[in-house]
């Protein structure tokens, strides 16, 4: 899209906000570099940005009741500007296209995931229209076209990529495989290519993204024989790169021979995030999580055996419709038996069109809001006991950011396991992107408090 004479006379800024997952993250990446391709200007300030977008998550009420309270604003500052652009657009846009425009009449673009790469396209039209009508895009079964997509990344360090999109999971309560479509997934020759650009331009970590990467290539499966399997293997050898993750994976679909892949490849990080959301087989069937207790803790114990040192986090969901006492209790002990590093646990919430009001009794808000605490004290305590296990320990991290601190600057970045490291350096060469060596002095429940090893650098 080329800009009017008039537009390209004057600097435009654009103000983009992201909700959600590190998927939403990336689109916002592909958002950005679209936008800066035409010309625009990212800026933090809202009040002088002459393009607003709004990427939206709607996983849960919560966050859609924060996006409309946002979506308020700034339709109060597009009433006294209204030359300003305003567009919603991912999840929440594709779920309730009809409902944001009927509740967000200020609202000038609405267009879902799929149509992230298709942005310029869509301020075209909706100038072609000479802005006389909501310009509204949200077709979850167009496929993405990402090799030519320009993008910025948020980091100069780790790069996000997205390896497949869709689910075709149907958890009873998730409505992601509505608003993101049916699994499809890039082809092989496309994503390496990709990270070996990457790689030219000094990224040193590269998080794979998928809704369910375990499951990436069943779609090419019958043409290439590609799986996540192969996929990780060829990154592997992918020169420059020094860190592999992914995210996010399915326990019904992750095997020993998986957890053999990251034991066999240096450069795959020992971290693994596999969602639990519930330690009662009751709730896991109504949930049709397609996997019971024992299959997960025999996956548990692979990956402890395999991977000697590993950290696992999870997902946890309370108050699912007709969870007991005793099914909490079941997810409790769950939680004490395996010991996750570190778990993202929340309230049930109810989304349209889904299966999960159907399947018991709601259970009061503050039971649930009980059993949410109770499950993060427990929680508190495992990660500040495991993080403290490792004072006195040397790790290894890739430094992520600084800032000042007096005299010195204070660094961050992660240890391989993902656990959150600060150290200071007093020197002035600058550790960005480098992989050090840290001793660790103390810790919490979040981060770990350590000391360069050998003091100033070689």
């Amino acid at each position: 899209m080329v800009l009017s004479t008039k537009e390209a006379t004057k600097t435009l800024f654009y103000h983009l906000e992201t909700f959600g997952c590190q998927m939403n993250v990336n689109d916002s990446e592909y958002l950005s570099g679209q936008l800066e391709e035409m010309g625009y200007v990212m800026t933090r300030d809202i009040n002088i940005a002459d393009l607003i977008i709004l990427n939206t998550c709607c996983v849960r009420a919560k966050v859609e009741q924060k996006i409309y309270s946002r979506a308020g604003i700034i339709s109060k500052i597009k009433k006294f500007k209204p030359y300003i652009i305003f567009g919603i657009c991912g999840c929440m846009a594709q779920k309730g296209k009809e409902m944001i425009k009927k509740r967000v009449p200020a609202v000038d673009l609405i267009f879902g995931p799929s149509q992230i790469t298709s942005v310029q396209k869509l301020l075209e039209n909706f100038k072609q229209n000479k802005r006389r009508k909501t310009t509204i895009l949200c077709d979850n079964k167009e496929s993405f076209q990402l090799a030519s997509t320009p993008i910025k990344h948020q980091s100069s360090i780790t790069a996000y990529l997205q390896i497949m999109k869709g689910c075709n999971n149907f958890c009873s309560y998730c409505i992601v495989p509505y608003v993101r479509g049916p699994e499809e997934s890039r082809p092989a020759e496309e994503i390496l290519l990709e990270i070996e650009s990457l790689a030219q331009k000094n990224f040193k970590e590269i998080m794979l993204l998928g809704q369910n990467v375990n499951s990436y290539g069943y779609d090419l499966n019958l043409k290439t024989k590609e799986n996540f399997l192969t996929l990780l293997s060829k990154v592997n050898n992918i020169k420059n790169i020094e860190r592999i993750r992914f995210i996010t994976s399915h326990p019904k679909d992750f095997n020993l021979d998986l957890v053999k892949v990251i034991e066999k490849h240096p450069k795959i990080c020992e971290h693994i995030h596999l969602p639990l959301q519930s330690g009662s087989d009751t709730i896991l069937k109504k949930m049709n999580r397609k996997y019971n207790m024992e299959q997960y803790y025999n996956i548990i114990n692979n990956i402890k055996e395999h991977i000697p040192g590993a950290s696992i986090s999870s997902d946890i969901m309370v108050g699912f419709p007709g969870e007991t006492e005793r099914d909490f209790e079941e997810t409790i002990q769950a939680l004490k038996n395996i010991g996750f590093d570190s778990v993202y646990s929340f309230i049930y919430s109810n989304r349209e069109g889904t299966l999960s009001p159907f399947l018991g009794k709601d259970v009061p808000l503050e039971t649930k809001k009980k059993r949410l605490w109770t499950l993060l004290d427990i929680q508190k305590d495992i990660a500040n006991q495991k993080n403290r296990y490792l004072i006195g320990e040397t790790v290894e991290i890739l430094v992520e950011s600084s800032s000042k601190k007096g005299i010195e600057k204070q660094y961050w970045g992660k240890t391989r396991t993902n656990k959150v490291a600060v150290f200071t350096y007093p020197y002035q060469e600058d550790l960005l992107g480098r992989l050090v060596n840290v001793k660790i002095q103390n810790a919490d429940a979040y981060t770990l408090y350590g000391e360069l090893i050998n003091g100033k650098l070689k």
